[in-house]
């Protein structure tokens, strides 16, 4: 298992690491995080990418992950291939590197309303 932590101690984002990969299509992919996650109440998480990840053929494929206060289990990350050799080999390539970041935010909630004008 590796531990979630911050590449710099000021940094805001706390480092994911891909420890197992499946394929769920040719070109989608889940890296499980080996980790589970309890969000404190009144705060939720957001997982991006890291930047380095520019340096490979595959983007996130959501974009940005929200992790809600009520979700209890593992952090699992979906990747999309884009490059055009073995999505497999170069999804194992990444295996123990860390691969995005794990956002802790303050929940501010909000009251919506339906105007007829502004």
């Amino acid at each position: 298992m590796s531990i979630p932590r911050r590449g710099h101690e000021t940094d805001a984002g706390i480092d994911l690491t891909a420890m197992a990969v499946e394929q769920k299509r040719p070109d989608i992919f889940f890296f499980d995080c080996g980790i589970s996650i309890h969000v404190s109440d009144g705060f939720y998480v957001e997982i991006v990418p890291r930047s380095s990840i520019i340096k490979t053929d595959f983007i996130m494929a959501n974009s940005v992950g929200i992790i809600d206060p009520d979700y209890r289990g593992r952090i699992f990350i979906p990747f999309r291939y884009v490059g055009s050799g073995d999505g497999m080999q170069a999804a194992e390539e990444l295996l123990h590197q860390r691969i995005a970041q794990m956002l802790v935010c303050k929940l501010e909630l909000c009251r919506i309303e339906a105007v007829d004008f502004l």
